[in-house]
């Protein structure tokens, strides 16, 4: 979970002289969260934790204690009475205009943005108090210390944004941000260098019809963020072809196709030789299935004398018989699968022949009854993640963390050994606003868990002994190089792998001797650039999995062997980028969970045009069996509701959705399409907690869930600890 109340992100007060960069994911995640280390109090940069430690800008409150995004900026009055003295000259404000404006510039360079300030009767006004609140493409500097009212923005990557204006209004607490204004900021691309054309990914027959693809390449050899490229051919009777390059070969002979790009060709010369198909045949492994299960299908061309024709393009199509439209779908790797019941006609064609097959889908029928077995109730704090396990004592425990709404010091035990009755045994209490993780290792001989916001500005890590799980003791923390805030972790045998909010890097900690853990070593993202944001890391199996938010789902080899990797000195593996669509275009890859050949990750959006009612996001299914090359196969979406924390365990998928509740998904056997349409939903729980057992009565908010022994167990963060269960299936799942 990340920390934010609004879609732009890093305040640049009026005193600061160091650079703030907007390195947040587009929408506030997590309600409730308080800023790391650095960035609590919203004191100017010289009085904030400085290189590796400083947290990047990105953490503000949020949820049911944000009111706004002014309260991420709380600070005294008399904490610097040089920007205290600008308080009365803020008062007067009324109006800003931004000097130029519109502000556009190119990626990588630097222009000067100068603020002008007036009263309600248009008079300028001088010395006041003012911020810019920016994020996404744009990193902004403040120099109004050698020059009055007046910021450095650098283009940090392609892309667009709104900037807006605070000013500070006086509370008892300290100070209080107001937006007053918004401006709107384009970052472009560096400029085009030439136009790359592939050649085409089949045959050039006359008949076939498929896509041609082209880059625009900038000066920096980078593919163009947005540039577009249009094609078009200098012979459309051989050959014709759309602006998008939807190429259609209609005869025998030769052309050229050119894709344009800001002035530049690239061009591409093709002969189209006569059609050599001359039958097509299909055939399918099933006819009969239930919604979700994929149908294989094994297309046969043939040319003169029954010659097998691999490199003809084939296409695919499906048509309802006996059910919805939209009811089915089918796929380029010749795959099919039914969304709905119902008969359906699959057609592949391929040279102006082609061949069908039926195939019919009977309901899924996955559904079963779920049960509340216990609950620990929470009601004057709000609760964070989980972890249960079986102690050294032959005992059932679950450690819960605490958020910022209603104190954030605390980790909880429990004892779940009688599921029915979870017992509050004992609780460890730190310098913090939000304890957001807590993790428990292999043997369960100690536990760790992470603090942000702490009051004396040093948070990262607590090692707890749990020598006696009931009632752990705190015996070493590490602080150097993780003051920041520390926001979620992994445990990976005697290594500790932490997400610093500062550096958003992956920091590896020795844990040989838990109680003298130091750092080996970390791993990032684009060494050296500072809009990124790391969000948790799972491993499992000499593979690292890290949910980098906008740079999407990133693995790493930690021991695999495939790049020579070690737990110690990971190696880059693979990459697979993302954009959700809520509407507007968001990242946010948030958490991901490997099982079998998928890996699982989720979308954590707040502050998105559809979030009125809260978060949204969705599951995205990657299919990792060949792991240098991750593929999203399908998606689990669950409509008006936003993913957080997830588990998968015996072909059950278990999903912390937030508004939505506890969401358990069939993700048996072979996966493709939309999960949520196929009925693949096994079960579904709502924690909500009532008057006087819950921080917020009534408003589920699922945090993190768990299977232990046969439950479910939930933590759930206006109320709670909760514990479920899921009646088993009348038969076992398809393995």
């Amino acid at each position: 979970m990340r920390i934010l109340s609004v879609t732009l992100f890093a305040f640049v007060l009026a005193a600061c002289a160091s650079s703030t960069t907007g390195n947040s994911p587009a929408g506030a995640p997590d309600p409730g969260v308080s800023q790391s280390a650095g960035d609590a109090s919203g004191a100017p940069a010289d009085d904030q934790a400085t290189g590796d430690d400083q947290a990047a800008g990105d953490d503000q409150a949020a949820g049911d204690d944000q009111a706004s995004e002014a309260d991420a900026d709380q600070q005294p009055q008399d904490r610097n009475p040089h920007i205290a003295g600008d308080m009365e000259a803020s008062s007067r404000v009324t109006d800003i205009e931004l000097s130029p404006s519109p502000i556009v510039l190119t990626r990588g360079d630097t222009i000067r943005v100068e603020g002008h300030l007036a009263d309600a009767d248009g008079n300028r006004v001088t010395g006041a108090r003012w911020g810019i609140g920016a994020g996404g493409p744009v990193d902004i500097e403040s120099i109004k210390d050698s020059i009055p009212d007046s910021y450095l923005f650098r283009g940090a990557s392609p892309g667009s944004t709104e900037i807006y204006i605070v000013l500070p209004k006086p509370t008892e607490e300290g100070v209080e941000w107001t937006r007053i204004a918004t401006f709107d900021v384009v970052v472009n691309d560096w400029p085009v260098a030439r136009v790359d054309v592939d050649p085409p990914a089949f045959g050039t027959y006359a008949g076939s019809v498929f896509g041609l693809e082209a880059r625009a390449i900038t000066t920096h050899e980078t593919e163009h963020a947005t540039a577009k490229t249009l094609w078009s051919s200098s012979n459309p009777e051989i050959v014709s072809v759309t602006p998008d390059g939807i190429a259609t070969f209609r005869t025998p002979g030769q052309a050229v196709l050119t894709a344009s790009a800001e002035g530049l060709d690239g061009s591409l010369t093709v002969d189209v030789k006569p059609n050599p198909v001359r039958s097509v045949q299909l055939e399918a492994d099933a006819s009969g299935v239930r919604t979700g299960d994929v149908v294989h299908l094994t297309p046969n061309v043939s040319g003169s004398g029954s010659r097998t024709l691999d490199d003809v393009n084939i296409s695919y199509s499906v048509s309802a018989i006996d059910g919805p439209a939209d009811g089915a779908e089918v796929f380029g790797d010749a795959t099919f699968v039914a969304n709905s019941p119902g008969a359906y006609r699959v057609m592949v064609t391929a040279g102006g022949q082609s061949a069908t097959v039926v195939v019919e889908a009977a309901p899924r029928e996955a559904r079963r009854v779920s049960q509340l077995v216990g609950r620990g109730a929470v009601a004057h704090v709000a609760t964070s993640d989980l972890w249960v396990f079986q102690g050294r004592d032959g005992r059932d425990y679950a450690y819960t963390g605490t958020h910022a709404q209603g104190g954030g010091e605390r980790m909880y035990a429990w004892d779940v050994t009688d599921a029915s009755s979870p017992v509050l045994t004992d609780s460890v209490v730190v310098d913090a606003r939000v304890v957001n993780d807590v993790k428990v290792n292999a043997d369960a001989s100690w536990a760790m868990i992470t603090r942000e916001g702490a009051s004396s500005r040093r948070n990262g890590i607590i090692v707890l002994d749990l020598a006696d799980p009931a009632h752990p003791t705190i015996i070493a923390e590490l602080t150097d190089s993780l003051t920041a805030g520390i926001h979620n972790l992994w445990i990976n045998g005697d290594v500790v792998y932490a997400v610093n909010d500062g550096t958003s890097a992956m920091h590896i900690i020795e844990m040989a001797d838990p109680t003298n853990p130091r750092h080996i070593g970390r791993w990032e993202v684009r060494p050296g650039e500072e809009d990124k944001s790391l969000h948790d890391v799972w491993a499992e199996d000499g593979l690292a999995y890290l949910s980098y938010w906008d740079d999407g789902l990133i693995v790493l080899d930690v021991g695999d062997g495939i790049e020579g990797g070690t737990p110690r000195e990971p190696k880059f593996v693979s990459q697979y980028q993302y954009r959700t669509y809520q509407p507007e275009e968001f990242g946010n890859t948030h958490t991901a969970y490997r099982y079998g050949d998928y890996v699982f990750t989720g979308d954590e959006i707040f502050g998105c045009g559809d979030c009125v009612n809260g978060p949204r996001g969705y599951i995205h299914v990657v299919d990792v069996s060949d792991i240098e090359n991750p593929k999203q196969v399908a998606r689990y979406e669950v409509p008006e509701a936003g993913t957080h924390n997830i588990w998968v365990e015996d072909g059950l998928l278990y999903i912390a959705y937030y508004q939505g509740g506890l969401r358990v998904v069939d993700v048996s056997g072979e996966l493709r399409g939309d999960l949520y349409k196929q009925g693949r939903e096994v079960a579904w729980f709502q924690p909500a907690g009532e008057e006087g057992e819950a921080v917020v009565p009534n408003a589920p908010l699922a945090w993190g869930p768990q299977p232990h022994k046969g439950n479910i167990f939930l933590s759930d963060m206006n109320s709670g600890l909760w514990v479920i269960q899921v009646e088993p299936p009348e038969q076992p799942l398809v393995p």
